[in-house]
């Protein structure tokens, strides 16, 4: 019994890594913004819906190519898409702030890959809008 200790921090090691917050790029600034920002993130990558709606602004928006979306149509988009793509992956890359929007490079899959820059806008360091560099959805 007097291993059993170091058998279990294995385990217990290995899960707060796979949990662990996304970082930031070395060159990135570590700021309550930047960090709401990867908190949503991470959360999209767990399918933490109710986690990512705790990042969004009461009026908080998505701004597409199909339109805008208000917080309650962006809460049913993510909770369609993780309905369809159980298996959906989320691999958050280079962030970076221009003229005070954070913009980070994602990389989703699901039955396709696809990677895009997310540009988010922010209020009281929760986000009040976002949108796609590419202008799509």
């Amino acid at each position: 019994m007097k291993h059993a200790a170091p058998l279990l921090a294995v385990p217990v090691l290995a899960l707060l890594l796979a949990c662990r917050p996304a970082t930031l790029a070395p060159s990135a600034p570590d700021t309550p913004d930047t960090r709401a920002v990867l908190g949503f993130l991470e959360a999209y990558g767990h399918r933490d819906l109710d986690g990512m709606m705790r990042l969004l602004t009461e009026d908080a928006v998505f701004r597409g190519s199909g339109g805008t979306l208000s917080k309650p149509q962006i809460r049913a988009f993510f909770q369609s898409t993780f309905r369809k793509n159980p298996e959906l992956r989320v691999e958050v890359g280079a962030l970076t702030v221009v003229q005070g929007a954070v913009h980070v490079r994602v990389k989703v899959q699901t039955n396709a890959i696809w990677t895009d820059t997310w540009i988010f806008e922010l209020r009281d360091h929760r986000i009040r809008a976002y949108s796609l560099a590419s202008g799509g959805r």
